[in-house]
């Protein structure tokens, strides 16, 4: 693609998921640095607002209710055709997006493919096309290489308000939570990519223990099969759990030594506020998109000939039980904490 002239208005649309958006914020200031002058503007799913909000590089966030259906989609695209965009980013590439296309037909695009034929191939036929250096962020940015735009060294960045940390700051002093503590994200939208929690106990203990660190449990109201949880011990073992809204969520997680956590938005969250992590994968690996991005941040994942299984992790586990998520041990995980602690204090 060839651009007449430097885009003066630009409009990026990603809608979601939560981890998806987060992987994809290093480019607001690749834009921002290439074009100074023009204006980022950027269209997101509401809830997921306030990974963005403070973006210095986004001039504007427009958000859509899903709740509003097809016809208020319809209304949104109306709007922003008339917007006069010199450039329109399609980092989503779904039937939105597409509706949104026809609406911006005359405006220059770019739009990031997802490799559905190499999931599909790797996912029932256990064929991997992939490249070694295959990552969810390297593809975002070969969208934008059209425009003179590479930065493989960017990082997932999200900038909090004040408020947030203020709000997460009071919630932890009501629970007892002091620092430095270790925070554990046991949660997942699909059951194949949690963790047992057992396990995620046992870790606790020892980190109790051993390390002398309180653990938080992280979750939210929909996480129902939290309430399995047993180990909760005052001022050692404390649970947040359909307590706080997305921003008080991020704002613990900012004040965490380290994040333990599945492959989930929060986890990518904790790694782009600055916070190290150690990301537990099963079913979904760097193929669909999983995988850490800074130094500091451990990956613990079994090389077995059936994962990944599906892009999402919602696939029904086809053998006897699941090797992927059972075969990494809470020892393991305890050497991964251990092993950042250490650099951490270098």
């Amino acid at each position: 693609m060839k651009l007449k002239k430097e885009p003066k208005k630009i409009l990026v649309i990603r809608l979601s998921s939560l981890g998806d958006i987060v992987v994809l914020t290093p480019i607001f200031k690749s834009l921002k640095v290439r074009f100074p002058e023009a204006q980022i503007d950027f269209l997101v799913k509401k809830e997921f607002k306030s990974i963005v909000i403070r973006n210095p590089y986004l001039s504007n966030i427009m958000t859509f209710d899903t709740n509003e259906g097809l016809q208020g989609w319809n209304k949104l695209c109306r709007s922003l055709s008339g917007e006069n965009y010199d450039l329109f980013i399609d980092m989503h590439n779904n039937f939105r997006s597409w509706i949104l296309n026809l609406f911006l037909i005359k405006v220059p695009r770019l739009r990031y493919y997802k490799p559905r034929l190499l999931r599909f191939l790797l996912f029932y036929f256990f064929i991997n096309f992939f490249p070694k250096s295959f990552s969810l962020l390297g593809e975002y940015f070969k969208v934008l290489k059209p425009l003179g735009i590479d930065s493989p060294d960017s990082k997932p960045e999200i900038f909090l308000p004040d408020l947030a940390l203020e709000k997460a700051k009071s919630i932890l002093e009501n629970k007892g939570v002091e620092s430095p503590f270790v925070t554990i994200l046991p949660i997942a939208a699909w059951s194949n990519k949690r963790y047992p929690l057992m396990e995620y106990e046992e870790l606790a203990k020892r980190i109790n223990n051993e390390l002398n660190m309180t653990v938080v449990w992280l979750g939210g109201k929909k996480d129902s099969y939290l309430n399995d949880l047993k180990y909760l011990e005052q001022g050692k073992s404390v649970e947040v759990i359909g307590e706080t809204d997305l921003e008080e969520s991020l704002g613990i997680l900012c004040q965490s030594f380290l994040v333990v956590g599945n492959d989930t938005g929060l986890t990518y969250s904790a790694e782009a506020l600055g916070i190290p992590v150690v990301l537990i994968l099963g079913p979904t690996s760097r193929e669909t998109g999983a995988d850490h991005y800074y130094e500091n941040s451990v990956t613990l994942q079994k090389d077995i000939w059936c994962r990944p299984c599906s892009q999402k992790g919602d696939r029904k586990c086809y053998r006897k039980k699941q090797y992927c998520m059972e075969g990494i041990s809470s020892d393991e995980i305890f050497k991964a904490v251990w092993k950042i602690i250490e650099r951490e204090n270098q």
